[in-house]
């Protein structure tokens, strides 16, 4: 008999876990409390990369993380759905930029640092290019939403169910075993449940007294509307982020390491998105008509140690965890080996790091 596993959460780690389950033969059933891609997935400035990598072992993760997408590309059509242009990253300068591009190159990573003149070459439209900055040769950039969209619809084609608007507000337990959830439509039973609810990962996860201390980050990302053509990369500067999607938007985000909404003098979205606007506009000063279409608000899912949490918590079974940041990044290659874990026993040396015991 075919294993039932509920995937709690239809955001792109819950979708991309969802469709290589079923394509190993399960039978799934994916819970959704609002509707697909209506948490940080949908809200994501979308930067697929290995830049961030704190140590050499989540640099290995994401790196194959990378080459999972490539790989994605080849079974499903997701041309209009996944940038693969590159970045040119500057958030820091100097010396720090230079050390940032020593530790890229010590890692093996497909980085290299350039000059104005070569910036201006790949990117003519934006003004004052930077002294220095790291071309990013393997990044890219992923519409969230749409990645959730497709990865569900070829689900559904090998008999996936996608349930919206259920509510999981607890387990069913028997002694050191879960049996199923408690939704708003009452008892679902399941041979295995795999928890990829994103920022509610810690609440939903204490209902059965497992500890996912979580540390999660207010985004904004605002969307221009529509202008011609003109950026092709990610774009990584001191004082904004942005790049330009299939449909001409620019989407824009806060730098990672601060600048952001300051929740602390009560700034309102309208005004933080005028303020990137201004910022955009320095940037592109010959492009007329750049107003702001829409502004995204959401938390990033930041597990306490910002790694990922994967895998079996200590002392239970019949249930399963997937939760981090960067889940553009990382869902096409965790989906595939959480299948490979909770289907064949067969245990990642990627995710050796990220286990939930390491929170006790």
């Amino acid at each position: 008999m075919d294993r039932h596993i509920i995937v709690v959460g239809a955001g792109i780690v819950g979708a991309s876990i969802a469709y290589h389950l079923v394509q190993c033969g399960a039978k799934v059933t994916i819970l959704e409390k609002s509707s697909p891609a209506s948490g940080a997935s949908g809200k994501s400035f979308g930067w697929i990369n290995a830049n961030a990598a704190e140590t050499q072992s989540y640099y290995k993760l994401r790196r194959a993380a990378i080459f999972e997408y490539l790989d994605l590309c080849e079974r499903i059509q997701l041309d209009n759905v996944v940038n693969w242009d590159g970045s040119l990253w500057w958030e820091d300068q100097g010396q720090d930029l230079i050390d940032q591009a020593n530790i890229m190159a010590d890692y093996g990573y497909e980085a290299k640092v350039i000059d104005a003149a070569r910036f201006a070459e790949l990117e003519p439209n934006i003004a004052n290019p930077p002294e220095e900055c790291i071309f990013g040769q393997i990044e890219g950039a992923a519409e969230g939403a749409e990645m959730v969209r497709l990865l569900l619809m070829e689900a559904a084609k090998y008999g996936a169910h996608v349930v919206a608007g259920c509510d999981v507000s607890g387990f069913l337990r028997e002694g050191d075993y879960i049996q199923g959830v408690v939704t708003n439509f009452g008892k679902m039973h399941a041979d295995l449940v795999i928890v990829a609810t994103g920022a509610w990962s810690e609440q939903l996860l204490a209902c059965a007294d497992i500890r996912l201390p979580m540390d999660n980050k207010t985004g904004v990302i605002v969307h221009t509307l529509p202008v011609n053509p003109t950026i092709n990369r990610l774009i990584l500067s001191p004082d904004i982020h942005f790049r330009q999607d299939k449909s001409g938007r620019i989407v824009m985000g806060e730098i990672f390491s601060g600048g952001g909404l300051n929740e602390a003098t009560s700034e309102s979205p309208v005004d933080f998105a005028q303020k990137m606007l201004l910022r955009l506009k320095e940037r592109l000063p010959d492009v007329a008509d750049l107003k702001v279409d829409r502004i995204m608000m959401g938390k990033r899912p930041v597990p306490l140690d910002g790694f990922p949490v994967v895998g079996v918590p200590n002392d239970v079974s019949g249930i399963y965890v997937a939760a981090m940041h960067s889940g553009i990044t990382l869902a096409p290659l965790i989906g595939r080996l959480v299948a490979g874990e909770v289907l064949d026993g067969e245990m990642s040396d990627l995710l050796a790091d990220y286990r939930p015991a390491r929170f006790g």
